[in-house]
Parts: structure tokens; sequence; C-alpha cells
């Protein structure tokens, strides 16, 4: 009896180490189609964008020498062919930048989904890497500024998703540390104060990139900066440039945005008395269905955590 007992647990080991390896190789099968997928998705977009910043270098050529061109011509003639190649520089450079958007988009997912052993993901890391504007800007222009923002704009819709590694955020937060500036207007606003507001996504995604690393004192010491800054000017009502040009947004806001940062930063903390407090002073105040929809994954977690 008891040797048939033995038999019965050997078969059924032997069994379940079976389908587990049949699991295992059924996973790597259906994991590299995906891998496939989002290389692919950023091959067309790199391609993009380099076609729109070609297009947008070929129409700037043919902008420094159309004065000469149209010098000749009737005064009504010159004002249309101006207001045209005005038009066409206005749409290529938009296009432009909704490409390198949607390109800088795809490189961050990708970096996040590969494996560290996959075959690319050096590849793709040095490529984010040289995305940095201090390899092709300024530092003290507002070109420089502008594309610190679009890449912390671009970690942030990743960082809020909770599915970045350690290693990986601890690499995104390097790349996204708070510029001078940042800094000064902190300084200055602690000590009363006020000057001109920075891209305060720029601390927003560095704050969250460091929760994702694992650095909670690092993520609220940034977001208690966010908090106290945009508490004091959302009183105010008026509107701030926020993530990127054109999105515009109210203090009032980001404020209870940033309320939501902290109550996720107090939950992983397992601070859950303290999380449930700034959770509910952030749903308290009215915010665009569509800006709604974004948070509810940072509510979830956080729902999820008070619960563990």
């Amino acid at each position: 009896m008891n040797k048939n007992k033995i038999k019965l647990v050997a078969f059924s080991f032997i069994l379940g180490f079976v389908f587990s390896n049949h699991s295992l190789a059924t996973d790597q099968i259906i994991a590299q189609p995906n891998s496939t997928e989002v290389l692919d998705e950023l091959k067309i977009a790199r391609e993009l964008v380099q076609k729109s910043q070609d297009n947008l270098a070929s129409i700037n050529r043919k902008r420094s020498t159309v004065h000469q061109q149209i010098e000749d011509l009737p005064d009504e003639q010159k004002k249309q062919i101006l207001r045209e190649n005005g038009e066409n520089w206005l749409s290529a450079h938009q296009h432009s930048e909704d490409c390198m958007e949607e390109y800088l988009s795809k490189l961050v997912s990708a970096y996040v989904k590969l494996t560290e052993s996959h075959p690319s993901f050096q590849n793709v890391k040095s490529e984010l890497l040289s995305q940095h504007p201090k390899y092709n800007k300024n530092k003290h222009t507002e070109s420089y500024k502008n594309q610190l923002s679009l890449l912390a704009n671009t970690f942030h819709n990743e960082l809020i998703k909770d599915r970045v590694s350690r290693k990986k955020a601890s690499f995104l937060a390097d790349l996204i540390k708070p510029t001078g500036s940042i800094k000064f207007e902190d300084r200055m606003r602690l000590i009363g104060i006020t000057v001109e507001p920075q891209s305060w996504i720029i601390q927003a995604a560095y704050s969250l990139a460091q929760l994702r690393a694992g650095n909670i004192s690092t993520a609220r010491k940034e977001n208690v900066k966010l908090l106290r800054k945009s508490e004091k000017l959302s009183q105010k009502g008026h509107g701030i440039n926020y993530r990127k040009e054109g999105d515009v947004r109210t203090y009032k806001s980001v404020y209870r945005e940033y309320l939501l940062h902290r109550a996720l930063i107090e939950s992983h903390a397992k601070e859950k008395g303290l999380a449930k407090k700034y959770l509910t002073r952030s749903l308290k105040i009215e915010e665009d269905e569509e800006i709604k929809s974004e948070q509810n994954l940072i509510i979830r977690e956080i729902n999820s955590l008070s619960k563990s």
C-alpha cells in the first residue's frame, strides 16, 4: 500500500513537471510575437518621425528663399504665397511634433515591456537615452526644457500603470531629474516669493519614477513640493501650461492629481490612514471626465493596496 502511494506521488510529480514545462514553453512562444510587435511598432514610429522631420526641413529650406522668388510678383499674389507657405509650415510642424510624441511613446513602451535579456533591449535603452536633450539641446534654452517635459510626460503615462520594474524605474528617474530652475522655484516659494511656475510634469514624473524604484522617501519629498505650490495657486483658479504645449490645465486640476500621487505614495508606504486622507481630498475636487478616466489607474491601485 505504501509502495503504491509512493508510485502515485512520483507519477503526479512527473506529470506536473511535464505540464509545467509545457506551460513555460507556451508562455515563451506567446511572449515572442509580443516583443516582435512592440519592436515593429517602434520601427514604424521611428520611420514616421524621420519622414516628418525631413519634410519640415525641406519646407524650411524653401521658406528661406521664397522672398527672393516672389520679389517681382504683385502684392496680392505675394501675400497669398506667403500665407500658403505659413500654413504648410504650421501643418508640417504640428505633424512632426505629433510623430515625435508617438515615437517616444512607442520607445518608452518598448523599454518597459522588453526583458533585459532580449537581444534588442540594450539598443532600445541606448536609443531612449539619446532622446535626453543634453545630447542635442543647450541646457539654458526653452527647447531643452520642452524636450525634457515631453520626455517626462511620456514617462508619466507609463509610470501610472504600475508595470515598470524597480531597476527600469530608477533609470527613468535619472533621465528626468528636476532642473535647476525647478529647484530655484521651490526655494523661492518656500520663503514666500512668487516666481513663474516651471514644468511641473518633470517633477511629478520624477516623483512617480522614484516611487516605482522603491524610493518612497524621495517620491514623497518631491510630491510635498508639488502640493505646496499647486495648492496655493489653485486658490487663484488660473490656467497653467502643463505637460505639453497647448494642453492647458488649471492649478486645481494638477493639485487634484498630486493629491492622488500622494495617496499612492502613502499606500506603498503602508500608511493606509494617510492614503485614505489624500484620496478623499482629491476626489472632492471636480475634474474633466477624460482626465478622471486616465487617473482611474491610480485609484484602482490605491484601493488594491488598501486591501492588502
